[in-house]
C-alpha cells in the first residue's frame, strides 16, 4: 500500500531521556557538579516545556537549544556558565543513543521492503552520528532534520520538502512518530499518512485522528 516509510528519530527509534541523562551527566562532571534523579528531572521538565512551545511554533528548535540552560540554571541557583554546560551537552549528545525496544530488529525488517527515511527535528550532523553508533543509519535511503531541511516539523514546508527530495508523494508515505503536535499533525496536514508510536498509552487530547496507533514498533510489521 505505502512505497517508503518515513521515521521520527527521538523518541521513536531512539529514547532521548536515556541519551539526555548520560550526556548532562558527563556535562555535569566537566563543572565538579553531581547530577541527581532530581536535578535531571527538573532539567527535563524545563526541556520538554521548551519543546512544547516549538510544537505549537511560538519558539525555533534553536532556541530551545540556546535558552533551555539558563532556566535550568535559574530554577536551581546554579552559578554556572549555562552556555559552557549546554556546549557540553551536546557535544556529549552526539556520542549518546538508547534503542527504543526492537527498534534495530523492526527496521532491518522493513528495510528490504521499504525504502526508509529519517524525518526529525534537530542537527543534521548530530542525527548521523546517533544513529551510525545505534547500527541503525545504513538502513535509511537519506536523512531529513530540520536545520538542513530550513523547515521544522510540525511546519508542512518540512513534510513538502522531504517529499521533493524523496520524490515521493504524499500518498505513497507512512509516516512514524511518536508526537501527536510535530509528528502526526504535521504529516497529516500534508495528506501523509500517520502511525502514533504510543508505548505509553498516552490519551490523544488533539482533534488530529493518526491512521493508526502502536505501542509496541513490532506492531508495524502487522500494518505494513
Amino acid at each position: 500500500m505505502y512505497k517508503a516509510i518515513f521515521f521520527d528519530v527521538d523518541d521513536t527509534l531512539l529514547n532521548f531521556k536515556s541519551s539526555s541523562k548520560s550526556a548532562l551527566t558527563k556535562a555535569f562532571e566537566t563543572q565538579e557538579l553531581l547530577l541527581t534523579d532530581a536535578i535531571f528531572e527538573t532539567f527535563c521538565e524545563v526541556d520538554q516545556a521548551l519543546w512544547a512551545k516549538q510544537k505549537q511554533r511560538l519558539i525555533s528548535v534553536q532556541e530551545v537549544i540556546d535558552t533551555r540552560f539558563g532556566q535550568f540554571f535559574e530554577r536551581l541557583n546554579i552559578h554556572h556558565s549555562a552556555k559552557e554546560m549546554n556546549d557540553s551537552y551536546m557535544q556529549n549528545l552526539y556520542k549518546e543513543y538508547s534503542l527504543e525496544p526492537q527498534a534495530l530488529e523492526v527496521v532491518q525488517y522493513l528495510n528490504p521492503k521499504y525504502p526508509l527515511y529519517v524525518a526529525s527535528n534537530g542537527y543534521l550532523a548530530m542525527q548521523q552520528s546517533r544513529l551510525k553508533l545505534a547500527g541503525l543509519i545504513q538502513s535509511f535511503a537519506d536523512l531529513y532534520v530540520s536545520d538542513d531541511i530550513g523547515f521544522e516539523k510540525p511546519d508542512n514546508r518540512f513534510f513538502e520538502e522531504a517529499m521533493h527530495r524523496s520524490k515521493l508523494k504524499s500518498e505513497e508515505i507512512l509516516f512514524v512518530g511518536d508526537s501527536l503536535e510535530a509528528d502526526i499533525t504535521g504529516a497529516a496536514t500534508s495528506n501523509i499518512a500517520t502511525c502514533w508510536y504510543n508505548p505509553g498509552n498516552k490519551q490523544n487530547k488533539l482533534p488530529v485522528q493518526p491512521d493508526y496507533t502502536i505501542q509496541h514498533l513490532s506492531q508495524l510489521t502487522e500494518i505494513v
